[in-house]
């Protein structure tokens, strides 16, 4: 549907030329953000297993939720993982993590000698901690990119912000500190030694690492500069220079168009260009359709991928009970 070859972004560039279609963010992100050292790959389908056996029948499930009772948790059941679900991953592990004693409790009843296994390795607390801690991340980060009003400037400076956490955090981890991630700091500080152990230093840095270079990789706008001429058409620092001799005219009617500035500074960027578009002042439309760097604002896919995402949580809350 939004093909370059026959969809809509090939339908748009037949009316402009110039436009620049950009592969929806979200997606890209969930793709970058798969990456995971083997270790840690091993906690996740450690923990996906355990809360299959405890969700696969009723009387596991009523046995858990009314042991977790008994122990006045904060949670009273697991999480299904739904790999389709964007946040469902980090969900799962994060209530896994909570209900750790509890489910560890559960699998020495029902005789789990294979699943427990996991619970009595040395860093199998820590581990899951960082999971929890790094998905939860990543799930805030996912949230912001999604709801109305978002364009593509938003979307990377979200990113640009993420990758900056995540240089810092490799850094403090490298020192030794992890501040940062609440749960995996709390373990730790109930250990004797207080102290992060040398290999899952080296897994959480390894992990840090693949992330930034995996986000460089789907996103190679990081380093592009398209997009000042949009981003704030009224900004002292746009050199004529740098604007397409077809609209450099019309451009300096914009710029210098007070009530156009005013309604630059009291709504959103999304709808002052569509606000320029419906005026149809020569320039202002002009801009919107042809200037390369006018058109980035635009994300194909945004209505799209909203209603899918829409449609989707009331269907999945007609079937929550």
């Amino acid at each position: 549907m939004l093909g370059t070859i026959s969809g809509f972004q090939q339908r748009v560039k037949e009316v402009s030329p110039n436009a620049k279609g950009i592969h929806c963010m979200i997606h890209r992100f969930t793709l970058a953000s798969k990456t995971l050292p083997d270790e840690l790959c091993k906690i996740v389908e450690a923990v996906v297993k355990c809360v299959n056996f405890v969700k696969a029948g009723d009387l596991n499930s009523r046995f858990f939720q009314n042991l977790c009772r008994d122990m006045d948790s904060e949670h009273k059941a697991l999480l299904f993982y739904t790999k389709v679900r964007l946040l469902s991953k980090g969900n799962v592990v994060n209530r896994v993590f909570e209900l750790r004693g509890e489910l560890k409790l559960f699998l020495e009843v029902q005789g789990k000698d294979d699943q427990l296994s996991h619970f009595n390795e040395v860093l199998w607390e820590p581990r899951p901690a960082y999971l929890a801690d790094m998905f939860e991340q990543l799930n805030r980060l996912n949230l912001k990119l999604q709801g109305n009003d978002r364009n593509v400037f938003h979307l990377m400076d979200c990113l640009r912000v993420f990758l900056a956490k995540l240089q810092n955090w490799q850094r403090k981890v490298n020192a030794g500190n992890v501040a940062m991630f609440e749960n995996l700091s709390t373990v730790l500080d109930e250990n004797e030694d207080h102290l992060l152990d040398p290999s899952l230093k080296t897994e959480i840095t390894q992990h840090l690492k693949s992330l930034e270079s995996e986000l460089k990789k789907y996103f190679p706008e990081f380093e592009e500069e398209d997009g000042k001429l949009v981003r704030n058409p009224f900004s002292g620092t746009l050199d004529i220079a740098t604007i397409p001799n077809d609209v450099q005219d019309e451009f300096l009617d914009l710029k210098n168009d007070s009530a156009a500035k005013d309604l630059y500074e009291e709504r959103s960027l999304t709808v002052f260009w569509c606000d320029r578009v419906n005026v149809g002042s020569g320039m202002t439309g002009g801009m919107c359709l042809d200037s390369k760097s006018a058109t980035t604002f635009a994300r194909p896919g945004k209505y799209l991928k909203s209603v899918c995402e829409f449609l989707y949580g009331q269907i999945t809350a007609c079937k929550t009970p």
